[in-house]
């Protein structure tokens, strides 16, 4: 009987083992994959100014910030007008990579540096990557409701958040009132040209939260509802806003979401 017992206890470790390695060998499959698709899209990122990337961009005045909106952008080799090589590359992925994709969202110093997808449904994107292939990581998607562009109130972007931290992973970051004071940009690439995102909120909200998640929300209310609840906050400059939502892991159905106004660069 003893004997028994101990061929069980063996067969079961042996068991969680070849298990645990096998989820390893996927998980790094996985992120492999996801690496190598993120090098094969970059060749289509427009080249920011160089001077986005300094963090306190927000409070240098208006003289940078003016600078910082009517610098040329970059892609390819080639430099020009924002709203022109933004155009040349979102047209280029739709017509090389995706028709569905709808821009290009990036967030200084955050792995969140990705191409924007949008299809007619908040479903098919969670599991399948640009390529539409399986994908337990997903893509960076728009909510079916903003697909239209950047019309409504809300345009809702979501993402997973993976454990090496990619895709939406980072949007945490900005819950350390350090971070959040010293990241105050972000950029949204779309075909109808090229958007600065004044980062203004970071909260933890339920999946069914009706405001958050509405794009046609009244602006008054909507930001009171963030001013009262959010767990870091500025006030924002005026116009619609992009509201970034990943998974948290504080209850069921927690959501952490980061908020941010869009203008337009000139």
């Amino acid at each position: 009987m003893n004997k028994f017992i101990r061929y069980l206890t063996v067969a079961f470790f042996v068991t969680v083992i070849c298990v645990s390695g096998n989820n390893l060998q996927e998980i790094s499959g996985q992120y492999a994959a996801e690496h190598k698709i993120k090098n094969e899209l970059s060749k289509y990122r427009p080249a920011l100014p160089q001077a986005f990337a300094a963090k306190n961009a927000y409070a240098m005045g208006k003289a940078h910030n003016d600078a910082l909106f009517n610098a040329d952008f970059e892609i390819n080799g080639q430099t020009g007008d924002a709203g022109i090589i933004v155009n040349q590359s979102v047209v280029d992925m739709q017509n090389s990579v995706n028709n569905d994709v709808v821009g290009w969202l990036y967030i200084p110093d955050t792995r969140i540096d990705y191409p924007v997808v949008a299809a007619d449904d908040n479903e098919y994107y969670l599991r399948r990557d640009i390529y539409h292939h399986q994908s337990n990581a997903g893509s960076i998607f728009m909510d079916y409701r903003c697909k239209c562009g950047l019309s409504k109130f809300n345009t809702i972007i979501y993402g997973h958040s993976m454990k090496n931290k990619s895709m939406f992973g980072d949007l945490k970051l900005f819950g350390d009132p350090d971070f959040f004071n010293m990241h105050t940009r972000g950029a949204l690439f779309t075909v109808d040209g090229a958007y600065m995102l004044d980062i203004f909120a970071y909260m933890v909200v339920g999946a069914d939260d009706k405001l958050i998640y509405d794009p046609s929300a009244e602006t008054d209310v909507f930001l009171e509802y963030v001013r009262r609840f959010a767990r870091q906050y500025r006030e924002p400059v005026p116009g619609n806003i992009v509201t970034l939502s990943t998974c948290a892991y504080e209850y069921d159905g927690a959501r952490t979401v980061v908020l941010a106004a869009l203008n337009r660069y000139k």
